[in-house]
């Protein structure tokens, strides 16, 4: 599996916003994110299909977060981790990605 800087972005983001708050809870959100995308590799087709093309979209069990990856015969790519409330598309134009 494949972290891009993008989507490592997003989550250090994430996990920032949240542990100025609230540490613990940052830590569970992070092991939430990770058990769910551990699961890619041998399930590559778990998630959804993505309002990108060739994209699929995966939504984090019990919390409000969204991971968008790739998929290839040799890899799967984690693209985003985005929040449920923001606009994917607009995200993706904003980092020059089609959306």
């Amino acid at each position: 599996m494949i972290i891009s800087g993008p989507a490592a972005r997003d989550l250090d983001e994430i996990l920032d916003y949240i542990a100025a708050d609230n540490p613990a809870a940052a830590e569970r959100v992070y092991k939430a994110i990770e058990t769910a995308v551990q699961k890619l590799p041998q399930y590559p087709g778990l998630g959804r299909n993505g309002r990108h093309p060739e994209t699929r979209e995966l939504s984090v069990p019990g919390l409000p977060y969204l991971v968008v990856y790739h998929t290839s015969p040799d890899a799967v790519t984690i693209l985003a981790v985005f929040h449920g409330a923001r606009d994917l598309a607009r995200a993706l134009r904003e980092r020059g990605q089609p959306g």
